[in-house]
């Protein structure tokens, strides 16, 4: 019957903004509402973030009853809470480097390094959550009768009363045993945080009842069933239809990230890149923290008062005589996990403008996730296909600069904001409905096409920039002790 169907209400804490979705299955209408946080910082309030991501679910339904709540939050966040969610601390997002001292002792010690790697399937570095809980006993916090939730799983107790979070959440915590995909309590002892509380795991199927209160504050009705929230990077594979082996998602949002799917856990010494679980299986990828922020950060400083279509004009594939760009002002997760590298400038010479560094940080942001693509491509071979997402796809120059740099042909997604999406086709399982509603399709492919001349001249330039990579890694610090 026409008109028959769920309606769907996604809502998404991501970095920066409340995003919300909602889909009526039945009409096919799809509706997408985005607002940014008022505190957009590493450190932040979580309640204030929950309660103004409700205020924008409840625009977004506008009164329409739901029948699934879907939720989805980033990798890596952290909050201590009491058991009745009274904040100790504030939400430490992915970007905070505050755990930076602890990583830097413990990634001193090469044996625990490779340890922590094979037993977590994630890095030494003070964006995980095992290292800012370390951090915080350093500092003197008493984990004794403490939970640790992230912003998702926040959300997800005061809609529910559940202090519940899924597998592929957690796997990007350090704190997830990849042989055994349960809280790993050697990890815990050794880096002297046993004491903490944490959340039950449970699959990205599981749910529970949306409570009388929350119920209230979201214009629904209570008992609607809320599932397990999901990480944004894990649900773009759902949303993208790229949960095939080799399938791999290259998303240039705020940070860069690349994902591939894989069979199994794969782990190699001396690569950055980290073995992650998504809601349909193993995930094997490469992590950047300056993708998007770094442009940001270019246009307010170099051109305040000029948009990003007036600067778009402005850029010419024949200049080849740029300065290179290091994108690590927010600090380095992948390739190289050092949270102690910094970015900035190298070889800028009397003659270059203000357009030629903002040409420059397009380019270096590139030549830095390709970095982190051979790292993959050494340890998983090469890709089957590669669909590119996020704010890259705004900019023509910038898109094309892509696919020339890494050489081969990028699938356009043209699915907007796909890591909601992927929580949509989760809900639809829920409901009983086939994942892969009409509306949730992007339409036919459209491919980036690398020029080869272009690829070669690019090729000179990338080597440049692994060069002032290299020379520019932090001094490893003297006589510093192994962590006990």
């Amino acid at each position: 019957m026409p008109g028959a169907g769920n309606v769907v209400l996604v809502l998404e804490a991501s970095t920066t903004s409340a995003k919300c979705l909602i889909l009526d299955s039945g009409t096919g209408v799809v509706e997408v509402r985005t607002r940014r946080f008022s505190d957009e910082s590493p450190a932040r309030d979580g309640d204030v973030i929950t309660a103004e991501l409700l205020a924008l679910g409840r625009e977004t339904a506008a009164g329409r009853p739901v029948d699934v709540i879907a939720l989805s939050s980033t990798w890596h966040g952290m909050t201590l809470r009491t058991p009745d969610l009274h904040a100790v601390t504030p939400v430490y997002e992915w970007p905070h480097t505050g755990a930076h001292e602890v990583a830097s002792r413990w990634r001193s010690d090469p044996e625990f390094v490779e340890w922590f790697r094979r037993r977590t399937g994630c890095l030494v570095n003070a964006s995980y959550p095992a290292f800012k809980l370390a951090q915080l006993v350093r500092d003197g916090v008493d984990l004794r009768g403490l939970l640790m939730l992230d912003q998702g799983g926040l959300v997800f107790a005061r809609l529910t009363g559940r202090t519940w979070t899924s597998l592929s959440t957690a796997s990007g915590t350090g704190l997830i045993s990849v042989e055994t995909g349960e809280w790993d309590a050697e990890v815990r002892q050794r880096l002297g945080i046993g004491a903490v509380l944490l959340p039950e795991l449970k699959p990205s199927s599981a749910w529970a009842p949306l409570q009388p209160e929350a119920a209230a504050l979201l214009g629904q009705r209570a008992g609607t069933p809320v599932l397990v929230p999901g990480p944004d990077g894990g649900l773009n594979q759902i949303g993208d239809r790229a949960s095939g082996i080799g399938d791999m998602t290259f998303s240039m949002g705020t940070s860069g990230a690349l994902r591939m799917t894989a069979a199994l856990p794969s782990f190699a010494a001396d690569t950055g890149t980290w073995t992650y679980r998504s809601p349909a299986g193993w995930l094997s990828g490469a992590a950047t923290s300056g993708c998007g922020n770094c442009v940001d950060w270019a246009r307010r400083r170099l051109f305040p008062d000029v948009d990003y279509a007036a600067l778009e004009a402005l850029l010419d594939p024949a200049r080849s005589d740029l300065p290179l760009f290091l994108p690590f002002l927010f600090g380095e997760r992948s390739p190289g996990w050092d949270d102690r590298r910094r970015g900035g400038f190298l070889e800028v010479e009397p003659h270059h403008s203000a357009i030629d560094l903002y040409q420059a940080v397009l380019h270096g942001i590139v030549y830095s996730l390709h970095h982190c693509f051979t790292e993959l491509v050494s340890l998983n071979g090469q890709p089957k296909r590669i669909v590119i997402s996020g704010g890259v796809l705004s900019s023509g120059y910038w898109s094309q600069l892509a696919a020339d740099v890494f050489g081969m042909p990028l699938e356009v997604s043209d699915l907007q904001h796909t890591s909601l999406v992927g929580a949509a086709r989760l809900a639809l399982e829920h409901a009983g409905e086939d994942a892969d509603h009409p509306a949730l399709r992007a339409s036919a492919p459209r491919m980036l096409v690398p020029d080869p001349q272009r690829t070669a001249i690019l090729d000179v330039q990338r080597e440049r920039y692994l060069d002032g990579y290299a020379r520019t890694r932090p001094a490893d610090r003297l006589a510093v002790p192994t962590p006990t």
